[in-house]
């Protein structure tokens, strides 16, 4: 049997494989390893995802459109009292404080007793009131003791306070009054919003220029010696197509955004532009009214990824 096969003709031995169906199996399996291996070069650069689960992920879309992009510089500062809501309390004549009603931190009202003293010389009493609501910033003096021109105490009104901002020479010449500003604690717990009210004309020893702003303090949280942060805004500026900046992704030192449609999210390589650190401009690879991936971009990147590296085993 041996020699039969091997003195066969190799037509006859592929006929009679044939007939088991072995051939076709393997022809078959050749076909079907080519067809996958362009399905994976045809769509290694997409991904599909339910509308079930871009809900549940957070994924969202929107529409490449027009955009305001807005310059801003930051700086830094720190807060102080607005200056004319400082007020300094003094005796009105050499006098012995008989009783002294506030403490420093207090609160005070308009017109609320603060002390009362005697005068030396006639020996009348007469009382010291609040010119102003506020809190008590200073107080130096105590029951029994005598005083003559110094300072007893001072009331702050800090309703409103005064933002001290450091400028440098490249700063200073993109300023200007009444520039829209927001004010952040360096721990970006809070925020106020004001404006550029006043920018120094000299420049002090260190080349700094100080600038000011002014913001609502109804709330407290604004105290003198706090140092913050403020981004100014200098300029704005119109492009034709901006996207979220969110939407920008990087494959292969490349910024790429993910086109959306009908469940299909595709690679989408652009050139990118100015940002402001909400919108990116889009200077190619991306028309106006195209849908793209605004929110959460980075897990189709990870899906994208995934399947290519899963089709590469």
């Amino acid at each position: 049997m041996n020699f039969l096969i091997k003195t066969m003709p190799l037509f006859t031995i592929l006929l009679a494989i044939a007939g088991t169906g072995i051939t076709s199996n393997v022809l078959a399996s050749g076909d079907d390893q080519h067809s996958h291996d362009e399905h994976k070069e045809e769509h290694s650069d997409r991904t599909e995802i339910s509308p079930y689960y871009m809900q549940t992920s957070g994924i969202k879309t929107a529409v490449a459109s027009a955009q305001n992009l807005v310059q801003y510089d930051t700086l830094f500062g720190v807060i102080t009292p607005v200056q004319d809501k400082v007020f300094s309390l003094h005796a009105t004549f050499p006098s012995m404080v008989e009783k002294i009603y506030v403490q420093i931190g207090d609160t005070v009202k308009k017109g609320q007793m603060l002390a009362r003293l005697t005068n030396i010389q006639t020996l009348q009493s007469y009382t010291l009131k609040s010119p102003s609501n506020g809190e008590v910033t200073s107080r130096s003096v105590n029951t029994g003791n005598r005083i003559d021109a110094e300072e007893m105490l001072q009331i702050s009104d800090l309703s409103k306070v005064w933002v001290n901002l450091s400028a440098f020479p490249e700063n200073v010449e993109r300023l200007q009054k009444g520039q829209r500003t927001k004010i952040y604690d360096l721990h970006d717990h809070e925020s106020a919003l004001g404006e550029i009210s006043y920018i120094a004309p000299q420049m002090s020893g260190g080349h700094i220029a100080r600038a000011r702003a002014v913001i609502d303090n109804s709330e407290g949280h604004w105290r003198p010696g706090m140092h913050v942060k403020a981004d100014v805004k200098i300029s704005t500026l119109t492009v034709p197509i901006a996207v979220n900046i969110d939407a920008i992704q990087t494959m292969k030192n490349e910024s790429v955004v993910f086109k959306y449609h009908d469940n299909t999210f595709t690679v989408t390589h652009v050139k990118i532009g100015e940002s402001d650190g909400q919108w990116t401009e889009i200077l190619s690879g991306l028309k106006a009214g195209e849908e793209y991936v605004s929110e959460n971009s980075f897990l189709i990147k990870a899906d994208i990824l995934k399947s290519g590296a899963s089709h590469d085993h």
